[in-house]
């Protein structure tokens, strides 16, 4: 008979065996701890703390260091007007010169046969004026005789009018006297011979009238004539005088001068040359020229700080080329615009050089100062910038509200180490743009571990 129990005892052998060691083990852990709900610490249960600060209306003390260069006051290139060969030169490199100081003279030859020829020609000129005002007074009598004509052909008309009118009457009474039969016949055609003759010598009397008219106005029409002739003389006298000034001009310009009070930079001529008319860009450079009794100081200001640089602006100068002290001045101008390449703008300082020791060249470094009365500025740790060259900066604040932080976009000014102008604020994304009024609570300090709507308690 097949016994079924030996085997079914063995399985349950090693089944308690198992369980043994599963108990032995399971006695000799610690019990795993129930789970629990997680409690807020005590540092999550505060709100954190920082310290605001207001827009205050100060005084900025703003400053701007920067390299710089001296360069002349004036720097004036000498060029030839004319063409010639140089006859002398008078200075060289490092002189010192006047105002209308000789530097070189040119020979031009033929312009000096020119002159001679134009002042001939104003002397022709002359004699021909001359000449006309005598022929116009000429002409001016011929008219006043021929006038006198007139009145002496008019007054043998009138003499002959009243020739005809008395031969006419007595003509008209001896008719009448000859049908009576009082006188005879013959006497009365010799009357009527007279009064036709009278009245012939009337007719020559005004024929005379006539030719004396038109002898006055040909005489008239000479005078005019002879005064126009005079006008045309003294035209042509004018030309030749300019023709001539424009010569003798030309010829100034061999004379090369100083334009100024200054030092001799560079020459570059020498006696015999023949120099070419400087005409445009072209043209050979003879002399510089630079004015040394003033200079600029040429300074390229950041674009951050080109708002508050301005004319008057207090500037130190420290020229490590030459011992002694500081020099101080004021900035005279600026360019306004900003250079395109560099964003930078240019100021000038402007500083009177009696002894020369200021020389173009030299390096300067200048430091611009000014004071901003009565600007409402915030301190620089209370505002913070973000963005790069692609997407655009953006310029913010946070400001207290309710006990909640918001982040606000502002506008900058001037600024100096400390503290910074704020001009405006914008309290949403494309909302309005307002003043600050002094009242806004403005967090100071550590504003990257603020967010924007974050609940906060304030510290001043």
């Amino acid at each position: 008979m097949r016994n079924n129990c030996g085997p079914t005892f063995r399985m349950g052998t090693r089944g308690i065996t198992l369980l043994s060691l599963v108990f032995l083990l399971g006695c000799n852990r610690s019990p795993s701890p129930a789970p629990q709900a997680a409690t807020p610490s005590e540092e999550e249960k505060k709100t954190p703390v920082v310290h605001v600060v207001r827009p205050e209306r100060t005084v900025l003390h703003c400053e701007v260091s920067q390299p710089g260069a001296i360069q002349a006051f004036e720097e004036t290139p000498v060029f030839a007007k004319i063409a010639g060969y140089v006859k002398t030169w008078k200075v060289d490199i490092g002189d010192t010169v006047r105002k209308d100081q000789l530097l070189a003279e040119l020979s031009v030859p033929e312009m000096n046969v020119e002159l001679e020829r134009k002042e001939a020609l104003i002397v022709q000129a002359d004699e021909e004026i001359d000449q006309a005002r005598k022929a116009a007074v000429a002409a001016e009598a011929a008219f006043k005789s021929a006038e006198a004509h007139i009145k002496e052909a008019e007054a043998g008309q009138e003499r002959a009018e009243a020739d005809v009118k008395r031969t006419r009457s007595q003509s008209e009474r001896l008719s009448r006297a000859g049908q009576g039969g009082v006188i005879d016949r013959e006497s009365v055609d010799e009357i009527r011979l007279g009064y036709d003759a009278a009245r012939a010598g009337l007719r020559q009397a005004e024929a005379r009238v006539l030719t004396a008219r038109t002898q006055r106005d040909e005489a008239r029409a000479k005078w005019d004539k002879a005064r126009a002739d005079v006008r045309v003389a003294e035209s042509s006298a004018g030309v030749a005088r300019k023709d001539r000034d424009y010569v003798r001009a030309n010829l100034e310009y061999t004379r090369l001068t100083a334009p100024y009070d200054g030092v001799v930079t560079d020459k570059r001529i020498n006696t015999g040359e023949f120099i070419q008319a400087a005409t445009g860009e072209k043209g050979k450079l003879l002399y510089v020229v630079h004015r040394t009794d003033r200079v600029r100081i040429f300074v390229q200001v950041p674009e951050s700080d080109a708002d508050w640089v301005h004319r008057g602006a207090t500037a130190i100068l420290h020229i490590p080329a030459l011992r002694g002290p500081a020099l101080t001045g004021s900035v005279a101008r600026t360019a306004w615009a900003l250079e395109h390449g560099t964003r930078t703008l240019r100021a000038e300082i402007d500083l009177p050089n009696p002894d020369g020791r200021l020389r173009p060249g030299l390096y300067v470094y200048a430091t611009l100062r000014t004071d901003l009365a009565d600007v409402r500025t915030l301190p620089r740790s209370a505002v913070a910038t973000e963005g790069d060259v692609t997407r655009g900066y953006q310029t913010y604040c946070y400001q207290v509200e309710g006990g909640k932080v918001r982040r606000l976009s502002i506008e900058l000014g001037a600024g100096d180490n400390e503290r910074v102008e704020v001009l405006r604020k914008q309290t949403r994304p494309g909302g309005p743009w307002e003043a600050f009024t002094g009242e806004e609570e403005i967090v100071r300090g550590n504003l990257k571990e603020v967010r924007d709507g974050q609940r906060v308690t304030t510290s001043r």
